[in-house]
């Protein structure tokens, strides 16, 4: 297969999950094999590390290989495989979601801070005090940082933007996300995002919209880092 041909797009790990998944079959690794890492797979196959990663979150939810955060990547043995067919996640991978949210809520902290009233920054600072005082209760940690985000969406002033926001929001209840997301779950990070959360409403209650758009990039941006720099 010439990866460098694929079609491009965020479903490209998929390809990459079938190729590995074909090679799990047909025994060119073993059960209990260790895969090669990361680094080199992205080389054999000509795509980055990111893709090569989705693909083996992928691969992890079709019950084809174990990761284990810190050990490595392991191939399942055919009994725990199972008989069912292979199960492929429909999903957008966490770097097109991160990507679009970069995008999208960056704008949306800018729109922010030229037109959020009073009120509505308010209300804002009462939600991140919310966060910032529920660090060891990760359900509480979560709404307030979900309404947070939402807020300043709605303060916008953008019904359509609102709407992406949300829909960009609902797209972090897939697999793959949970995977993911459940593994960078650790106090220290929850304690930077509330800090992050508390730049951006600095931007907003200023009304300074590239600061408010800064502070939203690189909210976003740790994120992506937690994401992409797990150790396997």
């Amino acid at each position: 297969m010439n990866f460098l041909n694929l079609p491009t797009g965020s479903r490209r790990y998929l390809e990459i999950a079938r190729h590995l998944a074909g090679e799990i079959e047909k025994g060119e690794y073993a059960a209990g094999e260790r895969l090669p890492p990361e680094r080199e797979l992205a080389q054999t196959l000509d795509v980055s590390r990111t893709t090569v990663r989705e693909a083996l979150l992928a691969l992890e939810i079709m019950q084809m290989i174990e990761i284990r955060v810190g050990a490595g990547v392991f191939v399942r043995d055919a009994a725990s495989r199972g008989a069912a067919p292979i199960y492929e996640p429909d999903a957008a991978p966490p770097s097109a979601v991160l990507a679009a949210r970069r995008l999208i809520e960056a704008e949306t902290a800018a729109l922010a801070a030229a037109h959020a009233t009073p009120e509505q920054i308010a209300l804002m600072a009462r939600t991140n005090d919310e966060l910032a005082a529920n660090i060891d209760n990760v359900a509480a940690f979560d709404a307030a940082d979900a309404k947070f985000h939402d807020l300043i969406a709605q303060a916008a002033g953008n019904d359509v933007l609102a709407g992406f926001v949300g829909h960009l929001w609902r797209m972090r209840e897939s697999e793959m996300w949970a995977f993911w997301y459940d593994q960078t779950r650790h106090p220290d990070n929850r304690r930077r995002s509330a800090e992050d959360h508390r730049v951006i409403l600095r931007a907003i209650e200023r009304g300074a919209s590239d600061a408010a758009r800064t502070a939203m990039q690189s909210h976003l941006d740790v994120l992506a880092d937690r994401f992409y720099t797990l150790k396997l």
